[in-house]
């Protein structure tokens, strides 16, 4: 009886035991596949940042490394553009990823803001590093009373 009684108590601790290193090891577990699969880490190390029209202004009067890239069309940008503007239309981006320097900081920008964050989505997964979508649009740069040429 005895005998039986300490091979019940044995068999709980045993389950105890099982219990407590399964719970504390399976975290490790997910944690270290996840760092394997290394999913998100080249994601992270390129952020687009999203920019005011105001911070935008700034980092063109500084002058120094900047692209600016307008992917509105054509004919929007005929309309009027930021000074200096580079017009690559996003429906033709891709095929003129080479025409963007690598080594500048590119402000992108459409009407909106809506195009411009594509195309910075896409402009970092063709590795360029330091992107910026302005916020808001050329719309909100002329809105806030920022110069833009006319042909």
């Amino acid at each position: 009886m005895r005998i039986k009684r300490d091979l019940h108590y044995i068999g709980i601790v045993a389950l105890v035991v099982v219990t407590i290193l399964f719970l504390n090891g399976f975290p490790g577990i997910l944690v270290s596949k996840e760092l394997y699969a290394g999913e998100g880490i080249a994601k992270t190390q390129i952020e687009v940042k999203n920019i005011s029209a105001r911070q935008a202004k700034e980092l063109i009067e500084e002058g120094k490394g900047v692209f600016i890239l307008d992917v509105r069309t054509k004919a929007e940008y005929n309309e009027f553009h930021l000074k200096g503007a580079n017009l690559i239309p996003i429906q033709e981006l891709e095929q003129n990823i080479s025409k963007i320097p690598k080594d500048k900081k590119v402000i992108v920008h459409c009407a909106k803001g809506k195009r411009s964050a594509t195309a910075c989505e896409l402009l970092k997964n063709k590795g360029l590093k330091e992107l910026y979508n302005m916020e808001g649009g050329i719309n909100q740069w002329k809105s806030e009373g920022y110069p833009v040429e006319k042909p």
